[in-house]
């Protein structure tokens, strides 16, 4: 959550960014698109890495980087420094994703495996919520300072988390094939292989809505819905990504297959009310749509990672981790780069209308996906 914190601490200074040093709306998707890309590479080459040399020896040099990203991040005044900055926390991110995803699972009960699935797919956007909404908050009280000490602050975590982490027992014993591992390939258990591209449909859909928040959320609020005050960018930013992960643990009870079905559904539903609250310029009418498809969010994602993990054997449940991941962040970034680039020509009510629509049809048809694979096959989940 640490991890994923400083992330999404830059989401409500973009408005800050923008009136004060001009940076574009593009420069501001491209930012994420940028953070997005040494993620990806992270995951690609290191995902299944603390497979073989534990977890601890790639986690903590992880939350390192992520506090050294973050002291760059510290000094933006321009589009320069906030680039290379969110470059070096997509690299964190990436590393540390599937490390600590594995060390969750490592320390699951054997007995309760609902709550790994939850965690892992909560962590995440819970972190990026709350790192939102402390540095809304303290823009909203010290704006000149806010931008600078909300990085400090982050950084310093940063380090206390590693320093913890530190202290933990390894639950991965070192195997041979570390160096093997660092080949980019996307490794899917055999057993997961045919569920696995539907199911990855569901959980990008998340995703490029997510990353249509994070990059979008604060200027669509305040030039859409009518909200000045920096604060509320923050909100339409963090609304989504707390009501996942609260929604994924309520519901880790339920069968796996039936949280993917039901959180899809759930998500394409309040995904719908983005398009309401846009055509209505109701900042009250997002939040509430934000609520339902964060609730939907949660479950999806939740019943999906377990689905997955059910069929990885131990081992390669790191890989199987940064296989979704890697997906997931790509089309985000994709998704983020496009709709930067149309925001220009279209404008930004209309672009995130369409992003919506998007979101909508990818969590049909993979929920419709899955399901009919599931239904062909034996879930143990």
């Amino acid at each position: 959550m640490v991890v994923c914190a400083a992330a999404g601490v830059p989401a409500p200074l973009y408005v800050v960014y923008q009136r004060s040093y001009g940076i574009s709306t593009v420069a501001l998707t491209g930012a994420f698109a940028v953070y997005v890309v040494p993620l990806l590479v992270a995951l690609l080459c290191c995902g299944s890495l603390s497979d073989h040399v534990g977890r601890r020896r790639v986690a903590v040099p992880a939350l390192i980087v992520g506090a050294v990203a973050c002291l760059v991040l510290a000094t933006v005044d321009s589009s320069a420094p906030l680039i290379i900055g969110r470059a070096v926390q997509g690299v964190s991110v990436g590393l540390a994703l599937a490390a600590l995803g594995g060390y969750v699972v490592d320390l699951a009960p054997p007995a309760r495996p609902g709550p790994a699935g939850a965690i892992t797919s909560g962590a995440p956007p819970g972190g990026i919520a709350l790192g939102a909404l402390a540095s809304g908050a303290a823009v909203q009280l010290a704006p000149d300072g806010a931008p600078v000490w909300s990085f400090v602050v982050a950084a310093g975590l940063l380090v206390v988390a590693a320093a913890a982490l530190a202290l933990l027992p390894e639950t991965a014993a070192r195997r041979p094939g570390a160096l093997r591992s660092l080949r980019p390939e996307v490794r899917v258990p055999r057993a997961a292989r045919r569920l696995f591209p539907m199911v990855c449909v569901v959980v990008a859909a998340t995703y490029v809505l997510g990353g249509f928040t994070q990059a979008l959320a604060p200027s669509l609020a305040a030039s859409v819905l009518g909200r000045d005050d920096l604060f509320s960018g923050a909100l339409a930013v963090a609304v989504y990504h707390l009501a996942g992960p609260a929604a994924g643990l309520a519901a880790a009870r339920l069968p796996a297959a039936r949280a993917l079905a039901g959180g899809a559904v759930v998500l394409a539903a309040g995904t719908a009310g983005f398009v309401g609250a846009i055509a209505l310029g109701s900042f009250a009418a997002y939040l509430a749509a934000a609520v339902a498809a964060g609730a939907g969010f949660g479950v999806a994602f939740a019943g999906a990672i377990r689905v997955l993990l059910d069929r990885s054997p131990e081992g390669t449940r790191a890989g199987t981790l940064a296989a979704v991941y890697l997906y997931c962040y790509l089309a985000a970034a994709v998704a983020s780069l496009l709709a930067g680039a149309a925001v220009d020509v279209w404008g930004l009510a209309p672009v995130a209308s369409v992003l919506c629509a998007v979101v909508v049809v990818m969590s049909v048809v993979g929920a419709a996906g899955a399901a009919l694979r599931l239904r062909s096959s034996v879930d143990p989940g």
